[in-house]
């Protein structure tokens, strides 16, 4: 029977197997990682800590008896039950050799060969067996790495025992790292745990699963795609043809397939879409051809999981360009908005060390279109610009060295921008009709915005007007105020006000009625119109004659 770890040594008597002077100057050499191993190690270190009535009581083989009884008591020393319980639950063949001993652990070694001077991860290792039915001890190789090799054992320190994990550089055979002398390595025979085919062979449409769960997976260029129990019908998913594989490979099989693979709906559909870091972009008519997608393989995908990519935006700082070509310039993504980048950037900023991603032409003019929305922080890419940014209507406002903190801007997530796209983005003014407050708090108004000025509404303007349907959106406080202190809209800029049905431009600081044949097709529209209090409009001269 084993007994818990103690200083003195026994000698190793000459029937040993192992002679000491022989095997004392080998060198540690790792064994190759496998399921079996892997799992072993594993299984043992998220043990540490525990003591002999964890998980009911250690049993390993069939003729070991439990560590513990009626859940409280220990019933003996316990390491040989532990380490059998290791072996056990990773699946390892031959059990039926061991007991309550340590010494059966060389039992196992010599009835199946696997008695060895060199540690690998999984083994046993036994610590001073007299040659016959008794040793000390007996614990688990749980890492080699270098001249150092990782144990795990049960019933370590001080009575009654608990498992505990340890390295030593003092692995050799007769060697003593803890007060007791090393006797040997015996490594587990073999594993009756089935061996599950290598996800990576099977072919796109197969369906998989781990042994250990009740999760769907289909297997698509290499990728394990969730199959939701919405898609099994209607997809025409037959789940008698599932596929075990490993449980460790099943989890980590990537869940999109691999960027610039073409997919469609499974239940059917016209669409085709080209993956992209995990968003499925929408392919255009004229970009099937021209683009060449149409030569690609065409892959169906569960309809839940193409539903939910087809809404993502690609990855914040991917760069990308037209597959087809037709546009030669070269973008990089900012939360879902494609943002042109210079040719003097490309190198400049590094742009060019980045791997190019070729997307449909009609979804990137689409990108290219929008900005980065509202609340997005930003700054220069190339460092030349050293200030910060936020976006609010479609420009890009200043942030102040005060507001960066106080307001808490330094909390977002701050993207680099191509910085000629910043300029211009700087220059441009916020979006007629939007709807701002002070961030920091320090200003109580609500301002509409017109032209570039920020016009106070009172609380019967904000409601009076429709602004209350609106976001109210933070500003910084320094900006807010210099807008806020322009005296006239830009030049073009259209007023409403509550008094009357006039519509209202701006032309050189002065108001100009306009008719009713102004508005239509081709011509200005009534979407562009700033509703304003009508002190703000009686304010500006009237353009006469």
């Amino acid at each position: 029977m084993s007994k818990s770890i103690k200083v003195t040594a026994i000698r190793l008597v000459s029937a040993s197997t192992l002679a000491v002077s022989v095997l004392a100057t080998a060198a540690v050499t790792p064994a190759n990682a496998s399921p079996l191993t892997d799992g072993i190690s594993a299984t043992a270190r998220a043990e540490n800590g525990n003591s002999y009535c964890a998980h009911g009581g250690y049993v390993g083989g069939p003729n070991q008896s439990s560590s513990c009884t009626g859940g409280t008591s220990r019933t003996h020393a316990w390491c040989a039950d532990f380490a059998g319980w290791v072996w056990a639950r990773n699946g390892v063949t031959g059990l039926g050799t061991l007991d309550d001993r340590a010494a059966s652990f060389m039992d196992y070694g010599k009835k199946y060969g696997t008695l060895s001077s060199t540690p690998h991860v999984g083994d046993a290792v036994v610590y001073n067996y007299n040659g016959g039915s008794y040793a000390d001890h007996v614990a688990v190789v749980t890492g080699v790495s270098g001249d150092t090799v990782t144990i795990t054992g049960g019933n370590q320190g001080g009575y009654p025992g608990h498992v505990s994990t340890n390295s030593t550089t003092k692995w050799r055979v007769g060697q003593s790292p803890w007060g007791q002398s090393i006797s040997g390595y015996i490594s587990p025979a073999g594993s009756n745990t089935p061996s599950y085919p290598n996800p990576a062979s099977l072919p796109s449409g197969t369906l998989v699963k781990s042994p250990n769960g009740a999760d769907v997976k289909v297997m698509i260029s290499g990728s394990g795609v969730p199959v939701a129990a919405s898609d099994v019908t209607p997809d025409k998913y037959d789940l008698s043809k599932i596929v075990l594989i490993d449980d460790s490979a099943f989890r980590s099989l990537p869940s999109a397939p691999p960027a610039g693979t073409v997919v469609h709906d499974q239940a059917g559909g016209a669409n085709r879409y080209v993956v992209i870091d995990n968003a499925a972009l929408l392919i255009g008519g004229e970009d099937w051809v021209a683009a060449g997608y149409n030569t690609r393989a065409d892959m169906g995908v569960p309809t839940a999981w193409l539903q939910a990519a087809a809404q993502r935006t690609v990855p914040t700082g991917t760069v990308v360009m037209d597959q087809t070509g037709t546009d030669p310039g070269r973008y990089v993504m900012v939360d879902g908005a494609a943002l042109h980048i210079s040719g003097s950037e490309w190198t400049a900023d590094d742009y060019n060390t980045q791997m190019l991603m070729g997307v449909p032409g009609q979804w990137l003019k689409a990108a290219v279109a929008k900005t980065p929305p509202t609340g997005t922080v930003l700054m220069d890419q190339s460092g030349t610009d050293n200030n910060r940014y936020v976006m609010l209507g479609g420009a890009a406002v200043h942030i102040s060295g005060a507001e960066w903190t106080a307001n808490g801007y330094n909390l977002r997530s701050l993207m680099g921008a191509p910085g000629e796209w910043l300029s211009s983005t700087v220059a441009k003014q916020v979006a007629n009709g939007t709807v701002v407050k002070d961030a920091s708090g320090a200003d109580a108004s609500v301002y509409v915005m017109a032209g570039g000025v920020a016009v106070p509404l009172t609380y019967a303007d904000f409601t009076g007007l429709g602004y209350d349907k609106r976001p109210l959106e933070g500003a910084p406080g320094e900006w807010l105020k210099t807008a806020a202190a322009k005296a006239t809209p830009a030049d073009g800029t259209m007023l409403l006000s509550p008094e009357s049905n006039t519509v209202w431009q701006v032309t050189g600081g002065k108001k100009k009625a306009l008719t009713a044949d102004a508005f239509g097709p081709g011509k200005l529209s009534f979407d562009d119109v700033v509703s304003v209090p009508t002190a703000f409009t009686a304010k500006l001269p009237t353009v006469t004659g």
